[in-house]
């Protein structure tokens, strides 16, 4: 009895060892006081309401004197802290928090713990610069692949779980091309990775899609979300309005290899540039989607000012993932931002040229086509060529007899940014409460405290400011930016509130990628977004199968440690481009002024000016989904069913839903049913049966053969749909078009529900 008597006190001794060294840890402020502060003190002692003038938003405002002539916190000193007597007052009146239930006795402990160690501060991780952590070591061979895997894998062992075996060549092919370049693979892409299936020939179908024009068009998709992009200008007119040239600037840009810093200050500042060149110009249309209200009796100040304080908000949110339109109306609620703060940064923002008066939004840049611009080019030349050769009377019989050319050539009009001259310069001051009407003290341009500073030696202007996003010591950019491209190809970031690193922010699952994942782009990378997305997909991580098991379910249900590969849902955009693809219908033409494929009548009622929807019949109305028009009060509807935004305002991550009514768009839309009909009489010529016919279209889908029991519940389908045609007069009308004969109507509904399965519209 002696023995386990011994082993029981020698773990209890163990245990209580290990309580007194946890006890000796001092507390970390971020870790274990920020969240008690957040959830029990903030919303009556923050931003908004400092209750008793006692403020939990700032160190100095934390340790500052309150409304009782005595500061609330004594570091060094719990039991005489205020704070604490609040918190332990046995009053109701008196006790904090007034409502709801009282501290845990271990958060009591924890706040008593801290202040008496000193009440040392931190500031919230995301505001700090990060640093590159160091690798970890692996420890399983298969997965040495690069540094993404060693984190994700050191995090996997920290939880218990285990990675998943590679998924198949053809699943990888797909995944691969649908974030890539946001449509199927070709099948030659599937053979020649089933075929060698290493990494080396893997890293060759990686480099061949992020060479890809399409590359450009399926990441400007994510862009034109944030940018608010549109073809009209919003409000209840929400007229037409010529953007389509900074659409076709940001799928150029993305092709191009142009860094991210490059990226940020022409779209910010283009004009500010020394000698702007037209792209750079074009470029600064990014602020220039905001929404504006030429409507007679409209204040034209007033949305003015609603513009620029759109700008002011989605810049912080697409750069620094931060909720700054809190900051309006009076400080953050949560993070350390400072109402006049807010209107500093608006003041960089304040002096553009564009006011909400002109119907002509001007300033504008005369831009064209593609096809109208290289003729531009050649009539130049030949000008030029011509013009010290010739008498100024025959040069002008000349160009007289080019009027017809010249006037097929079509002028567009683009919105850009133009800063104002010194004297024209504004005054910026604080609104009262955020009312636009109400103003407080003059204020200078200037970052908030909490961020770097300027350089010492910088103009205070739009130019300085959007250098200052992307210098290496601004601690938000490159992670944000860096964890909206994990989302991308992963389904959810790294911090899944992808619009929100403050402190009410989801935390990191993997800070420590987080962070070597930014600062490795930055300094490494040189800003390269291909080369950021190749160190992704070329990880282990990526390859996984997203097959899941019941273990792997029961410890990380929402795969938030990455054991699996991704399976998500596809964007609106990929869910239509891919039905053309499949179906040999979509058109690979670029560039140009948006498109209005098949739309059903009655969506656009447009009282004002009687714009009308023209449904295109040439190949435009098959182009990819990018290209498709969008009016801000009625955007194309199939779109908006799968989750497709308005535009109107900045966009930082599409949450999927799933309703009945995406079932009705892919089975009924008269897309979808022209596409069917296409992959219909590819699988008409494929074979003499059925069952031959059948399997080529599941195969042209979805890059495998069906399983017996699939392919026996499609012939089945076929076999109905036969019959149900040979007995009807009716055919199967689409677009105007009708089709009778039986077979081939019978095909289109297998194609039809083939493009309907899940595995269809969702990436493994």
């Amino acid at each position: 009895m002696q023995q386990p008597r011994a082993i029981i006190l020698f773990t209890l001794f163990i245990a209580a060892s290990l309580v007194s060294c946890q006890d000796d840890e001092p507390v970390d402020f971020n870790a274990e006081v920020r969240p008690i502060i957040n959830n029990k003190c903030i919303t009556c002692h923050g931003g908004v309401k400092q209750s008793g003038d006692f403020s939990l938003l700032f160190e100095s405002d934390a340790l500052a004197e309150t409304k009782s002539g005595k500061p609330a916190i004594l570091p060094g000193n719990a039991t005489e802290s205020e704070m604490i007597k609040r918190i332990l007052h046995t009053d109701p009146e008196e006790r904090m928090p007034p409502e709801g239930p009282p501290l845990s006795e271990e958060e009591i402990k924890t706040l008593k713990k801290w202040i008496n160690e000193g009440a040392k501060w931190q500031d919230h991780w995301s505001f700090v610069a990060p640093q590159s952590p160091t690798v970890p070591a692996a420890d399983l061979a298969s997965w040495n692949k690069n540094p993404v895997d060693r984190f994700v894998l050191a995090k996997m062992d920290e939880k218990g779980l285990e990675p998943s075996p590679e998924a198949a060549p053809s699943t990888l092919a797909r995944r691969l091309s649908l974030d890539l370049v946001g449509l199927p693979p070709t099948a030659e892409m599937i053979q020649n990775l089933q075929k060698d299936p290493s990494l080396q020939n893997y890293e060759r179908l990686v480099d061949e899609l992020l060479a890809s024009d399409h590359f450009g068009e399926k990441w400007a998709s994510m862009w034109l979300d944030l940018a608010r992009y549109a073809d009209s200008k919003g409000y209840e007119k929400d007229a037409h309005r010529d953007m389509w040239k900074y659409r076709d600037w940001v799928i150029n840009a993305f092709n191009e290899y142009m860094p991210f810093d490059q990226f940020t200050i022409e779209q910010l500042a283009g004009d500010m540039l020394p000698s702007p060149s037209k792209d750079q110009l074009i470029a600064t249309g990014f602020h220039r989607n905001t929404m504006t209200n030429d409507e007679g009796g409209t204040d034209d100040e007033e949305f003015r000012v609603a513009a620029v304080l759109d700008r002011v908000n989605t810049t912080w949110e697409v750069w620094q993932g931060i909720t700054f339109a809190c900051v309006q109306c009076h400080s953050h609620p949560y993070d350390p931002i400072r109402h006049e703060e807010y209107y500093e940064f608006y003041a960089f923002l304040n002096n553009t040229a564009d006011t909400d008066a002109s119907p002509v939004e001007s300033p504008v840049l005369p831009v064209f086509t593609d096809i109208d611009q290289k003729k531009e080019a050649a009539l130049i030349r030949w000008v030029d060529s011509v013009k010290s050769s010739k008498p100024t009377y025959e040069l002008a019989a000349l160009v007289k007899s080019k009027e017809e050319e010249l006037k097929a050539m079509k002028t567009y009009y683009l919105p850009i940014m133009r800063e104002l001259p010194e004297e024209e310069k504004r005054t910026t001051h604080v609104f009262e409460r955020g009312n636009w009407t109400v103003h407080g003290m003059e204020v200078q341009p200037d970052v908030p405290g909490s961020m770097p500073d300027l350089p010492a030696n910088a103009a205070k202007n739009r130019l300085s400011m959007a250098r200052w996003l992307v210098d290496p010591h601004n601690p938000l950019t490159a992670r944000v930016t860096v964890n909206r491209v994990w989302g991308q190809l992963f389904g959810k970031g790294i911090v899944l509130t992808q619009e929100d690193f403050g402190s009410q922010g989801t935390p990191p699952t993997h800070p420590e990628l987080l962070d070597w994942l930014a600062v490795n782009w930055v300094e490494n990378q040189q800003w390269q977004f291909k080369a950021l997305i190749k160190s992704m997909v070329m990880s282990a991580t990526y390859r996984q199968t997203s097959r899941v098991t019941k273990t792997k379910l029961q410890l990380d249900a929402a795969n938030d440690y990455l054991s699996r590969g991704p399976r998500v849902r596809l964007t609106a955009e990929q869910v239509r481009d891919q039905a053309l693809a499949v179906s040999g219908l979509l058109s690979n033409k670029m560039h140009g002024p948006s498109v209005m494929p098949y739309q059903p009548e009655g969506i656009w009622q447009v009282v004002y000016s009687g714009a009308k929807w023209q449904n295109d019949t040439d190949e435009d109305a098959h182009r990819r989904a990018v290209y498709t028009y969008i009016r801000r009060t009625s955007p194309y509807p199939s779109m908006v069913t799968f989750d497709g935004p308005s535009r109107e305002f900045c966009v930082n991550r599409r949450i999927d839903t799933n309703t009945p009514l995406q079932a009705l768009v892919t089975l009924n839309d008269p897309v979808y049913i022209e596409a069917a009909q296409a992959l219909a009489k590819k699988m008409e010529a494929a074979g003499s049966t059925p069952k031959v016919q059948i399997t080529k279209g599941y195969e042209l889908a979805l890059f495998s053969p069906p399983s017996p029991k699939e392919l026996q519940t499609l012939v089945t389908l076929y076999q109905n749909a036969q019959s149900h045609f040979q007995q009807s007069s009716e055919g199967l009308e689409n677009l105007g078009n009708t089709e009778t004969d039986p077979k081939r109507n019978a095909l289109t509904m297998v194609a039809n529900a083939i493009m309907n399965l899940d595995a269809f519209i969702t990436k493994e």
